[in-house]
């Protein structure tokens, strides 16, 4: 919709007072201006309503899924398509909440014109984002007349976590990921140690021949295989939005977001099965396979992840683990990545070692972070659940996190993480 705008009314308004003027004095100059003043509103109006309906453009971002702290690049594409010049265009709401504040400005087109204008690079953050289409204010040259209009469709971005390439982690200490790798650095689903080699039966598939082994001998000799690892890693984030603390992008809950995507994507690579447990308005439940799929879904599941109600998890942790009744077996191994600890949830912990599970935490400190100072009580927890077996690693602002999680007893002795333990 085309309307006049505050200079438009202005000029209106002094239209009008210049014809009362007129007809008390009676002089047509007055008149004349009158006119002018009234018709100049009218022709911009009517201009910006013709050439604002002959406007076309659309929105292209790149890249496409950016990793949190890349550059996103938005450009905007308008076509004329009147043989009359175009309006002078402001484009705002190009890339959602990335653009709070900022707009595009692009000069009057020529007739027929087509032009780009690309935005200044923005930095993406992780998470979800709704675009909506992008928002455009058309004006003639004089800025008397405006009209609104959208270009192109709504748009979803997804921006991923930065997550750290591990190649140990102080939370599985006899876990390597530097085994079964294939493309990209990533395990083969289904990829198995080699436990021995043996002579080929007649009829067995030639797909295990150990090439080597043959050309050693003079005769088929074929590979024995282990198992690959069952779902044997369990990993739970809990960020609730009552203990949430710092300024994005630096904050609590993005520290523990890349804490627990790091440790998953280790164990992914180090061929083992992952089960997620994601807050949301329920607890979501995703099954990781190793491989580029794996890691895909990984990525895509951690930049849903927002601060959620809080809830008492230590009560309802049991339930979790077991939700479909099976009790997890002795090589399970059971990772939290938390906020807070309270004396329920190390109940909890302590009683899940006790049955011989292992169990780690990844403690965020919330305190580095400015929300309040950091209590003894959260010391005595980790203590208490260092002295029982659990492993536990705490977190601070401006941490390296890839050194952190690779801590090991070694370096420990040096300095590091407020408290670590690696039994």
């Amino acid at each position: 919709m085309t309307v006049p705008t505050g200079r438009g009314f202005a000029l209106l308004a002094a239209g009008g007072a210049a014809y009362v003027a007129a007809r008390v004095l009676g002089t047509w100059e007055l008149y004349l201006l009158a006119v002018c003043l009234i018709v100049a509103p009218l022709i911009a109006w009517l201009l910006v309503a013709v050439t604002a309906r002959s406007l076309r453009g659309r929105r292209e971002i790149g890249p496409g899924q950016p990793i949190a702290g890349d550059p996103v690049k938005v450009a905007i594409h308008v076509k004329n398509r009147s043989v009359l010049p175009g309006s002078q265009l402001l484009v705002t709401d190009f890339a959602g909440v990335m653009s709070a504040g900022t707009g595009l400005e692009i000069d009057s087109l020529r007739s027929l014109e087509e032009r780009l204008v690309v935005a200044p690079p923005l930095v993406a953050h992780r998470g979800v984002h709704r675009l909506p289409a992008p928002l455009a204010r058309a004006e003639d040259p004089l800025g008397l007349a405006c009209a609104r209009l959208r270009f192109g469709e709504p748009a979803t971005l997804t921006v991923a976590p930065r997550l750290v390439h591990l190649s140990s982690c102080a939370l599985f200490p006899g876990m390597s990921a530097r085994r079964d790798r294939g493309p990209h650095g990533l395990s083969v689903p289904g990829s198995s140690d080699l436990r021995s080699v043996r002579p080929h039966r007649p009829g067995e598939p030639l797909s295990r021949i150990h090439w080597k082994a043959t050309a050693r001998t003079g005769t088929l000799m074929l590979r024995e295989m282990d198992e690959p690892a069952g779902s044997d890693v369990t990993l739970l984030l809990d960020v609730p939005a009552s203990l949430a603390a710092g300024t994005a992008p630096d904050t609590n809950v993005e520290l523990a977001v890349g804490a627990a995507g790091s440790i998953a994507d280790f164990a992914l690579r180090a061929g083992r099965t992952v089960t997620m447990l994601l807050p949301q308005d329920e607890w979501r439940r995703s099954r990781l396979n190793p491989g580029v799929e794996g890691r895909a879904l990984l990525l895509e599941s951690l930049a849903r992840v927002a601060p959620h109600k809080t809830t008492r998890l230590g009560s309802s942790l049991r339930a979790l683990l077991g939700h479909d009744g099976r009790r997890p077996g002795r090589s399970h191994a059971i990772v939290l990545v938390v906020l807070a600890l309270d004396r329920e949830l190390e109940y909890v912990l302590l009683r899940l070692r006790d049955e011989g599970l292992q169990v780690s935490v990844v403690h965020v400190d919330a305190a580095a972070f400015g929300s309040g100072a950091a209590t003894s009580d959260t010391e005595h927890l980790v203590a208490a659940l260092e002295a029982a077996g659990v492993r536990t690693l705490g977190l601070r602002r401006g941490d390296d996190l890839g050194a952190a999680l690779s801590y090991g007893p070694a370096l420990r002795q040096q300095g590091g993480p407020t408290y670590a333990s690696a039994r």
